[in-house]
């Protein structure tokens, strides 16, 4: 019983350690807040006002295969340039459409 007690104890204050160390937000992923330089940055990022960017790329850069959900910003489909997901099987647009890319 009294091993039991004290692996429970260690365990707990192993956690609560664990939680009080502070992390920087260039080390929490996406969530950088414009710290990293542009070559840096991930998929999606947050920038320093707040809003969310997608990583832009041009049609010839979308891989032949993603993740079902990728998301980049495609900038020369549609002649002007949209979002654009993998949905397992092909690039599509916001509506489930093809990719269009002139």
């Amino acid at each position: 019983m009294r091993f039991t007690l004290a692996l429970l104890a260690s365990l707990m204050t192993g956690t609560a350690l664990a939680d009080s160390i502070a992390i920087p937000p260039a080390q929490h992923g996406i969530f950088d807040g414009g710290h990293l330089p542009p070559s840096a940055q991930g998929i999606m990022t947050f920038g320093t006002s707040g809003g969310l960017s997608m990583k832009a790329v041009p049609y010839s850069a979308l891989q032949l295969s993603a993740p079902t959900g990728t998301t980049f910003f495609c900038t020369d489909c549609a002649g002007t340039g949209q979002p654009v997901f993998f949905n397992g099987s092909a690039w599509v647009d916001a509506s489930g459409a093809g990719v269009k890319h002139p």
